[in-house]
């Protein structure tokens, strides 16, 4: 069966190690997904991850050596958080040159420990029954009708926020590769968009699928307003070029 499937699976950076993922791979699984959240070890222990991010890397480039799709998630608007730790997740992401990393908003569901901060810096905010609980609701939601997000941590603003998501993910997905990855299944690669074997099921989508391209250009194109006019946003022109080019690499270096 191993041979006709591939398996996914999500693991931790601590509880993996190359036996074991090499015994994964050989049963047929071929992707992994990792929660980072964060590039930071202070807000690794904020948020008690029970992990390091030293521990994520490693297990994440082990992955990479056996040959696994290694996806990640990242979280934006943790308590603390300031624009640059965000920014640092986009350099750890080109890094380990993952294959398909997210870039989601803080969440605060009930019952976790995230909640009980927000509602202590009076912070929680509710829509209705909940309806604005959604990590990716900054690359889902209307651009004509924003949904607000649940938790904003002190020293940010949803604007910013919402701006270094997109940002995340124009800066990483900008390029015909990973376009084409969104779209097609190759090896190990689980697309995006599906649209179907049957070509009245590719049809079908092709609404949905300009809609959705409608939006993203409305998104990003006004993030690019936005950082040229310096406004809703801590992205300046020089941050934008140098970390859409790499040059960060050789800064950094």
């Amino acid at each position: 069966m191993n041979e006709k499937m591939d398996f996914t699976f999500q693991a931790r950076g601590d509880n993996v190690d190359y036996k074991l993922l090499c015994d994964l791979y050989r049963a047929g699984f071929r992707n992994i997904s990792f929660g980072l959240e964060t590039a930071s070890e202070r807000l690794m222990k904020i948020i008690k991850k029970g992990e390091t991010v030293g521990q994520c890397i490693e297990s994440v480039r082990m992955a990479k050596r056996i040959g696994f799709h290694v996806s990640a998630t990242f979280i934006y608007g943790l308590p603390t958080e300031t624009h640059e730790d965000r920014m640092s997740c986009i350099k750890l992401s080109k890094e380990l040159r993952l294959d398909m990393p997210r870039f989601n908003n803080a969440t605060p569901y009930p019952g976790t420990m995230l909640y009980e901060i927000a509602k202590k810096e009076d912070r929680l905010n509710i829509v209705g029954l909940y309806e604005n609980f959604n990590s990716v609701s900054a690359m889902i939601e209307n651009p004509f009708k924003k949904i607000p997000f649940s938790y904003v941590p002190i020293g940010s603003t949803e604007n910013e926020i919402r701006n270094d998501i997109l940002f995340s993910h124009l800066q990483f997905y900008l390029n015909i590769k990973k376009i084409r990855m969104m779209f097609s299944k190759r090896g190990a690669t689980k697309r995006w968009f599906n649209p179907g074997n049957k070509l009245r099921d590719k049809i079908r989508k092709v609404p949905a699928l300009f809609c959705f391209a409608i939006f993203l250009t409305i998104k990003f194109g006004t993030l690019l307003f936005d950082i040229l006019l310096k406004r809703n946003t801590s992205i300046s022109i020089s941050e934008f070029i140098i970390i859409l080019t790499g040059r960060w690499r050789r800064l950094n270096s």
